[in-house]
């Protein structure tokens, strides 16, 4: 419909040359890697979603009424064996992370 029509045929070879490395660059980048993209912050981003995750469950069991939560495995246990370990690990390796970037 809309075709732009390049005569000059440096443009145009610049052109494909760019959607090439465009279609390979996307076929690289696989299933995550389009969710998440590439570069140096694709494990924040993938930590960052993993931690949202767990505190989404979290607040639903949370919120969810008591008749219908397990009567052994209350809140206290969903945020003492469950959230806070895997929350203090992901800053943890966050902080850990950031430090031997930094060289220390």
């Amino acid at each position: 419909m809309n075709k732009l029509e390049i005569q000059d045929p440096k443009v145009a070879s610049k052109i494909i040359a760019a959607n090439a490395e465009s279609e390979k660059r996307r076929a690289e980048l696989g299933f995550l890697g389009k969710f998440f993209g590439s570069g140096d912050n694709v494990r924040l981003y993938i930590v960052g979603t993993i931690a949202l995750f767990v505190l989404l469950i979290a607040l639903i069991y949370t919120l969810t009424p008591e008749t219908y939560r397990s009567p052994s495995f209350g809140l206290k246990e969903m945020w003492t064996l469950v959230v806070l370990p895997v929350e203090s690990t992901i800053i943890g390796y966050l902080i850990g992370s950031r430090s031997k970037e930094n060289g220390g």
